[in-house]
């Protein structure tokens, strides 16, 4: 299992929570496997578990849960670029750019 791997099957699932759970234990397994990824899939991984608890009793529109799934995916797409890319620096401020955006929107989740 790798990054890549996991933004593609959250890209083609559908936008619920069985699909957040996947990439949860898909980036514990990327930590566990792949320990210089650690800091990245666990910012993945507690966006997907604030969301799940939050939401997975819940009923919630399609767009929101659109919308959620959305965000996650710009956050995972920022964070493959900038790991493409095997620049730190990149990585470093990837990082801060999708951490401060979600901070920025608690409002979503």
């Amino acid at each position: 299992m790798n990054f890549s791997t996991a933004v593609q099957e959250f890209r083609q699932a559908l936008p619920g929570t069985d699909a957040f759970k996947r990439v949860r234990v898909q980036c514990e397994q990327i930590i566990r496997n792949v320990p210089e990824h650690a800091t990245m899939c666990f910012v993945i991984g507690e966006f997907c578990r604030a969301y799940v608890l939050f939401y997975e009793d819940q009923e919630v529109s399609p767009e929101f849960a659109h919308r959620v799934k959305a965000q996650l995916l710009g956050y995972m797409d920022c964070l493959e670029m900038a790991l493409t890319s095997e620049d730190e620096r990149a990585m470093s401020a990837a990082l801060n750019q999708v951490v401060a955006d979600y901070a920025g929107s608690r409002g979503l989740i």
